[in-house]
């Protein structure tokens, strides 16, 4: 049995896509549909069926996923002991990230993995948390950047805490002061991220007294940063996301501490391959220099 219908079934069913992993693969899309109808033909079952939605599992193709799994867990594994024997330490590496993190702290930590191995491919999934943990689940990824507490499945290791901060625009009456009044919201045209729900800020506004004044929404970080330097308004963000400095914007800590943890997260109860353990010893290591991105 071919090792490449295995891995062409699993990243299959990983991406939910036939198209995206003939792409990864550097395959044809009728190369993986036949590697699969080959797996059904010889096992007499059927695996999966497409959908609408994309790529669904038959009860069969869920019973067998876990040893094939295991199969291509442990082919990986070995060809990466076989590079480390040549000193190589080769292999693939899948990361999933929220935008803030992957914007900010985490291009230097892949650089210093990079930088001790050099002959790891890192491929980065960027999305939102629900993004992430989908990813995590179906195994698209072998770790994920959360945040904290994340859902029971998933085993997680705390990096650093990301504290909440106003944005103003340079020349705002309040730019001069050390910490930014919350009750002021109500009284200033505020900026309102309104792409997907950002969890943490929308309860924090939810708690408040009363409601910001919501003059504008934005559909993404950068945007909304780029209406707050034009002097359209202030509004309250994620400190990580600040990093580097990219915008002439004013950042004051509020006057009422809020924060997010960060962790990083694989899934529990699935035995990590040797280049995510790897990738997890180097992050753990970094956790001073991440610190020092968040609750500054």
């Amino acid at each position: 049995m071919s090792i490449r219908k295995y891995i062409a079934y699993l990243r299959t069913v990983e991406t939910g896509s036939i198209t995206q992993t003939a792409s990864e693969l550097g395959y044809t899309q009728s190369a993986v549909s036949k590697m699969i109808a080959d797996l059904e033909s010889e096992w007499q079952v059927k695996l999966m069926s497409r959908a609408r939605s994309g790529i669904e599992l038959t009860s069969e193709g869920l019973a067998l996923l876990p040893a094939i799994r295991a199969v291509v867990k442990e082919y990986n594994d070995l060809g990466f002991a076989v590079s480390e024997l040549h000193g190589l330490r080769s292999g693939l590496l899948r990361i999933g990230c929220f935008t803030s993190l992957g914007t900010s702290v985490l291009p230097q930590v892949l650089k210093t993995f990079h930088e001790k191995y050099p002959n790891i491919r890192i491929q980065l999934l960027g999305g939102e948390y629900e993004d992430v943990s989908g990813w995590l689940r179906r195994g698209t990824v072998d770790c994920g950047f959360l945040a904290m507490p994340a859902a029971p499945e998933f085993e997680t290791m705390f990096l650093l805490r990301d504290s909440f901060v106003a944005i103003l625009p340079e020349g705002h009456p309040l730019a001069g002061e050390s910490r930014f009044p919350v009750h002021r919201l109500t009284s200033e045209d505020f900026i309102k991220l309104n792409e997907t729900p950002d969890m943490e800020i929308d309860r924090f506004l939810d708690s408040l007294p009363e409601r910001p004044n919501i003059a504008y929404e934005a559909t993404n970080d950068f945007a909304l940063m780029a209406m707050v330097e034009s002097g359209l308004g202030v509004s309250v963000v994620h400190d990580l996301i600040l990093h580097p400095r990219r915008y002439r914007v004013v950042r004051l800590p509020l006057d009422v501490t809020q924060f997010r943890d960060v962790g990083l997260a694989i899934k529990r109860g699935a035995e990590p391959s040797s280049i995510t353990k790897l990738f997890i010893e180097h992050v753990l290591s970094c956790r001073e220099q991440l610190a020092a991105f968040g609750d500054i």
